[in-house]
């Protein structure tokens, strides 16, 4: 026995044609016409249930494609006759609404799981790359270190160098300066001179 819509405005986007179901008499509408029977073809919880729709009624589903736009809209319906057949949405539409929406929600949980792991990778990548600009810094410091205390270093020895330099140069300008003040007194005590008899 088949029961008035009880929302007048409701129509399923997509439903097919579908049989007659066993003890199940066929209706007219207002329009006097034997009604249609069409099954819901939405994944919604009417999935599966057939109804009578009168066959001079057209339905025009949203519109979701170039193609589509194209055609021309079906003209106003003679008679909007609705009525369920069913009562209750059948098991196996139940069990296959059920099972999609299972198949959504895992897809949207592996989805969610390759986020988190794209996001730890980034987060990864990031933290080594962190760190190998943290042990370049590093290096570059030790390097420089490392070149400061060489420049340290060779200066320290050039210092030493040139201190070495600057003696012996003392200890020259002294002895010659020596030497020439014993060759102006006229040194006639018959000894070579001293500036002669070395260091």
């Amino acid at each position: 026995m088949s029961v008035p819509c009880s929302d007048p405005d409701f129509r399923p986007v997509k439903a097919k044609a579908a049989s007659l179901p066993p003890g199940v008499t066929a209706e007219r509408c207002w329009c006097g016409r034997v009604a249609k029977v069409k099954q819901v073809e939405d994944f919604s919880d009417k999935f599966g249930m057939k109804f009578f729709m009168c066959a001079s009624y057209e339905h025009d589903p949203p519109r979701s494609s170039a193609s589509s736009s194209t055609r021309p809209p079906s003209p106003p319906p003679l008679c909007k006759w609705f009525h369920w057949i069913d009562t209750e949405q059948p098991d196996w539409a139940r069990e296959e609404v059920e099972e999609k929406q299972r198949r959504a929600w895992a897809t949207f949980f592996e989805e969610e799981r390759r986020e988190k792991v794209r996001a730890n990778e980034k987060a990864e990548r990031e933290r080594q790359i962190q760190k190998l600009r943290a042990e370049q810094a590093r290096n570059r410091e030790v390097n420089q270190k490392r070149m400061d205390d060489e420049a340290a270093r060779r200066f320290a020895e050039e210092e030493v160098r040139r201190e070495a330099r600057e003696a012996e140069r003392k200890r020259l300008r002294e002895r010659a300066a020596e030497a020439q003040a014993a060759e102006e007194r006229g040194d006639k005590s018959g000894k070579w001179p001293r500036w002669t008899q070395g260091k």
